[in-house]
C-alpha cells in the first residue's frame, strides 16, 4: 500500500542520498540469451531480450536477484550456481516481479558465482537486479501500547524506493516470534523467507516458494508474520511495478512492530502513518 503524500515525504527524507538508477542499452535487435553480462550489486539494468546475468556472493547474508518485467510483459527467472545446475525458479505473470533468494548465513550456502537466466514467456521490457550488500532490521522492544506515529521508538520499516526492483534485509527472529506489519494485503509485497539449516535445498527459493512458507494472518487491520524456525531470516520487499525516479525520492515502506505477547492481536499501529491509541 502505498502511503500518504506527508508519510512518502517523511520517507523520502529518510532514503535522499540513494544510489541512482543505473541503466544499460536494450540490445537492438531480439536473439538468443548473451551469457555473461555482470551484474553489480544494487545496479539496475533494463533491456528486452533475454539475457543471462552473473554476480557473486560475498558477505554472510541473505541475496537477492530479481526481474521486473513491464506491464504488458512476462519475464521468467531461473538461478544457477557455477556449475550450471538450476538452484531455483520463479515464474509468476504479466508484469509480476519474479525473484530468487539465497541464504549465505553461516551454516547455509557457501560464497560462490550465480548465473541468473531471464527468459521470455511475452516479451517485452524489464528490469533486472541484484543485492548482495544485505542490510539488517532490528526489531526494537516494545515499550507502551500502541503507537504515536512514524517516529515512535517501538516501530522500525521496510522501505522500497521507486527506482529499485527489489530490497532484501536480514531479519533474526526466534521459532514463534512474530511482528506486525501496518497493511492488510503486506504479505504479497513484504515476504519473510526462512530455511532450515538440515535441508540445503531450502538455502534457495523462488518467489512462490517464499510465498508458500511464510505463515502470516491479517489481524486487527495488519499482517502478523510469525517464524516457523530459530536464526537469520530475509524480508524481501518489492513492487510488481516497473521501476522509476523521483524528485524528491519516493517509495512505498512498511511500519513493523514486534507482537507484545501482551497483546498478541492487537496491532499497534493500524492507523499508521497516524497514531494509534
Amino acid at each position: 500500500m502505498a502511503l500518504s503524500r506527508s508519510a512518502r515525504r517523511w520517507f523520502a527524507a529518510r532514503l535522499a542520498g540513494t544510489v541512482a538508477l543505473a541503466l544499460t542499452v536494450p540490445l537492438a535487435h531480439p536473439g538468443a540469451a548473451v551469457a555473461g553480462t555482470a551484474l553489480g550489486d544494487g545496479d539496475v539494468q533494463i533491456a528486452r531480450t533475454a539475457q543471462d546475468y552473473t554476480y557473486r556472493t560475498y558477505q554472510r547474508h541473505w541475496s537477492v536477484v530479481a526481474v521486473q518485467p513491464a506491464a504488458t510483459a512476462d519475464w521468467d527467472l531461473t538461478l544457477r550456481d557455477a556449475a550450471g545446475s538450476t538452484l531455483a525458479t520463479s515464474v509468476y505473470g504479466l508484469g509480476r516481479t519474479d525473484f530468487v533468494v539465497v541464504d549465505s548465513t553461516a551454516g547455509h550456502r557457501p560464497f560462490g558465482a550465480y548465473t541468473a537466466v531471464v527468459s521470455a514467456y511475452t516479451p517485452g521490457v524489464y528490469w533486472v537486479q541484484q543485492r548482495t550488500d544485505t542490510t539488517t532490521i532490528t526489531l526494537p522492544p516494545v515499550t507502551h501500547s500502541g503507537t504515536t506515529g512514524a517516529s515512535d521508538p517501538d516501530l522500525t520499516f521496510s522501505s522500497l524506493v521507486d527506482h529499485d526492483v527489489v530490497t532484501v534485509a536480514d531479519l533474526w527472529l526466534t521459532a514463534g516470534e512474530s511482528f506486525w506489519a501496518h497493511t492488510t494485503t503486506a504479505a504479497s509485497s513484504l515476504l519473510l523467507a526462512e530455511s532450515d539449516p538440515a535441508d540445503p535445498t531450502s538455502f534457495v527459493q523462488g518467489r512462490a516458494t517464499v510465498a508458500a512458507r511464510q505463515h502470516t494472518e491479517v489481524i486487527d487491520g495488519c499482517t502478523r508474520y510469525t517464524a516457523q524456525r530459530t536464526g537469520w531470516h530475509a524480508l524481501i520487499q518489492i513492487g510488481d511495478r516497473a521501476p522509476g525516479t523521483h524528485v524528491p525520492t519516493q517509495g512505498t515502506a512498511y511500519a513493523l512492530h514486534r507482537v507484545d505477547p501482551a497483546r498478541p492481536l492487537s496491532c499497534p499501529q493500524r492507523e499508521f502513518p497516524g497514531p494509534t491509541p
